[in-house]
Formats: structure tokens, C-alpha cells, sequence
């Protein structure tokens, strides 16, 4: 079937809200405080992907994808294996794509998902060179999950399976100086902490430098964060201030064809909702297309278009912190304002001055 404008394509599932990891850049204090059930029951998984393989639902969506590690840890799921062999099962042409810390991921659920090619591809990030500076990150042992990763990619490779592995490199030091420079302070899980240290962009070099020689390079990749999103910084935001037709939904097009599944069976707004707070329905009590198909649903997207985001409420009030950031040099800051400008150099820097004499 070929993809239209009105069509699931893409399913995310938030099989655990639980996370043994305290990320500096993660939305850890609200993540899915709103729901009671913190991990989803097998039987919602079963409902989930049997509507997927019906055939009334295939002549309307073409869900080719599945996300299983979608705000949380999906390993705090003790039926997460069984999960994962049942959408293989049922749905064996589907692509799964786990995100994971490596934290839970022991060598024994490692040889279970890849010796029955449960999951095509994986996605984690490694935030330090050292147990000092990851742990500064994720607040998680650096040598339980380097041993975690090493095992995975050694039965990897004695089983001979192809399922890529993107790491993905977020610094402390990077998203300090990010948050610094775009909200003139501290990220707010840096304030008033003890011993979280910065340590310095050099890291990122060593990080790649540990990995390299392990990594495949026919399937691999490892690359530093370029920018990120501030979704741990919405609880200082002044609404009041922001002119919200200054922003666009940056998921806009990932709404209008996922769903985003809750543990309790909430279909939320999107991945930057931590805290499953803008409800469209639940799998419990509706189906997938009922949903998808809903007048609510609909209403929601139209609102995104419209830039509404203080009429939706919830994380879509705070849109500027769903929107990507990246840390600009004092150098590329001045090649920007050259560029954006036409200031001459020489007016650049007088400027430089002045403000330095304020």
C-alpha cells in the first residue's frame, strides 16, 4: 500500500514509564506521574498488534514500524521478551526498533532478541568517556552498561546478525553550555545538586575513541549531538512571554501518522509528552483506527497547524523547549551575526568591546 495523508504508519510503545537512569537533560520528576499503571500489561500489546495484522485495518494503514523503548526502560518490563515475540510472530515483515540505556539489558535478554531477530535496530546513548563523566549524565554505573554493551555486540557478532546500532553522544558539558546560552542559566536539574560534574567538551573525542575499535563499521554508527531539545527546562518557562506564532509542532509530521502508546493504553500526543498529558483516547476501551480516525484527534492536529499551543496546554505550552538547540561558539556566534546582518567585522568587534565595558 502506498502511504497516504490519512494513515498509521508507525507505532510507539511505552511498554515501562519507569527508569533506573536520572538523565541532566531528562524530564525525570514528571515522567508519567499522571498514570497509575507504570508498566503495560502483555494483553495490551496483543490487542495492539492484533488490529495491526487484521485485514480491515491493513486496507487503511500501513504500519511497516515499531518503537518499543519509548519513554522509559523497556527492560522494567518483565514481559517485554514476550512482547517482543509476539509482534515478530504476528507481524514478522514489521521493523522493530528498541532505544535503551544497555542498564537492563543483560547478556541473557541479549541472546533471546538476537538469536530470534526480535529487533532490527538499536539506538542508545553513551554520554561519557569515563564512569566520573557518564555518570555525571545518566546517574547509572558506566561499567554495568559498557559490560551490557560489549556483550550485546559480541553475540552479535558470534550469531552473525545484522541489527544496527546507533550511539548516539549527549556531553553534560554540551547541554550545560547549550541551556546556558539559550536560557541564560543552569539546566534546572543542575541546580542545587551536588558533585554532578561538568566535564569538558574533549570528552566526546575519548567517547569515540573507546568505541571505535568495537563498533561494526558496515552497521554502526556513533555520532555527538549537534542539538537538542529542552524538555527538562519547560518548569521555567514564562508562557506569558512567548509568542507562540513564532514556533511549529517539530513533530507535527510524526503526529499525523504514530501513535504514541502509554502503558495504562493512553494514545498521547507524541514522544516530548513525558508525562502522557494530552490523552486522545485508550486502547483499553478503542481501537487503533477509531482512534486515529477520531474527531479529537483530528481537532488536535488542526490546533498544531494553527499554532494554538497555550488553547492545547500540557508540554505544547512550553513548544519553544520542543524545539531543537544546538550551542554556538563565541567564533560561530560572530559568523552568524556576520552573516545575519552584513555587520563589517570591524563594527563586529567594536561592539564586542563595548559590551564587555558594560
Amino acid at each position: 500500500m502506498i502511504p497516504g495523508p490519512a494513515m498509521l504508519e508507525s507505532i510507539n510503545l511505552s511498554v515501562s514509564s519507569a527508569c533506573g537512569a536520572d538523565c541532566i537533560y531528562c524530564p525525570v520528576e514528571t515522567r508519567g506521574t499522571r498514570i497509575k499503571e507504570k508498566v503495560m500489561p502483555f494483553e495490551l500489546v496483543r490487542k495492539i498488534v492484533d488490529e495491526v495484522a487484521s485485514e480491515t485495518f491493513s486496507q487503511k494503514h500501513a504500519v511497516t514500524r515499531f518503537e518499543v523503548g519509548e519513554n522509559g526502560d523497556a527492560f522494567l518490563n518483565r514481559h517485554f521478551v514476550s512482547m517482543l515475540q509476539y509482534i515478530r510472530k504476528v507481524l514478522p515483515d514489521v521493523k522493530v526498533e528498541l532505544f535503551t540505556d544497555f542498564q537492563h539489558f543483560t547478556r541473557d535478554k541479549a541472546e533471546i532478541l538476537l538469536h530470534e531477530n526480535l529487533v532490527n535496530s538499536y539506538i542508545c546513548n553513551i554520554d561519557g568517556a569515563s564512569p566520573d563523566d557518564y555518570y555525571a549524565v545518566k546517574r547509572i554505573s558506566y561499567d554495568r552498561v559498557k559490560q551490557n554493551l560489549m556483550d550485546f555486540l559480541e553475540l552479535r557478532s558470534s550469531l552473525h546478525v545484522t541489527a544496527p546500532l546507533r550511539m548516539q553522544i549527549l556531553t553534560a558539558d554540551y547541554y550545560i553550555k547549550t541551556v546556558r546560552q539559550h536560557f541564560g542559566a543552569d539546566p534546572i536539574r543542575l541546580i542545587g545538586t551536588e558533585n554532578r560534574c561538568t566535564p569538558n567538551a574533549a570528552s566526546i573525542d575519548a567517547i569515540k575513541a573507546n568505541w571505535r575499535g568495537v563498533l561494526d563499521p558496515e552497521q554502526d554508527h556513533i555520532a555527538p549531538a549537534t542539538s537538542v531539545f529542552a524538555w527538562a527546562e519547560r518548569a521555567r518557562v514564562d508562557t506569558s512571554k512567548l509568542n507562540y506564532q513564532n514556533y511549529t509542532c517539530p513533530l507535527l509530521a510524526r503526529v499525523r501518522h504514530e501513535a504514541f502508546i502509554a502503558p495504562d493504553g493512553t494514545w498521547y500526543a507524541c514522544c516530548y509528552d513525558s508525562n502522557y498529558e494530552l490523552a486522545l483516547g485508550n486502547i483499553n476501551t478503542q481501537g487503533l483506527d477509531e482512534i486515529f480516525s477520531s474527531q479529537k484527534r483530528q481537532q488536535f492536529i488542526g490546533m498544531l497547524e494553527g499554532k494554538e499551543f497555550e488553547k492545547i496546554g500540557g508540554p505544547c505550552k512550553t513548544v519553544n523547549c520542543c524545539q531543537q538547540i544546538s550551542y554556538r561558539s563565541p567564533l560561530q556566534r560572530a559568523k552568524h551575526a556576520l552573516t545575519t546582518t552584513g555587520m563589517s567585522l570591524k563594527t563586529f568587534a567594536k561592539s564586542l568591546v563595548t559590551r564587555a565595558m558594560l
